[in-house]
């Protein structure tokens, strides 16, 4: 996925590159719960915890928790 000049996409996986969830616009960290929101509303809640941000990539990654 290479995304476009401008636009906002960032995919969540919890392991590997598998993506879980993309167009992330939201995104809450509270101890072991992510809480994420897309561009289209759709709204999840997830068990684990932030480990990697990678900005150029577009990507969050999480470990299972």
């Amino acid at each position: 996925m290479s995304p476009e000049r401008g636009t906002i996409l960032l995919a969540m996986s919890m392991e590997g590159d598998k993506p879980i969830l993309e167009d992330i616009a939201y995104m809450i960290v509270e101890g072991g719960r992510v809480e994420v929101e897309t561009l289209f509303r759709e709204r999840r809640i997830l068990q684990g915890r932030m480990r990697q941000i990678d900005f150029l990539k577009s990507r969050v990654q999480l470990e299972k928790g």
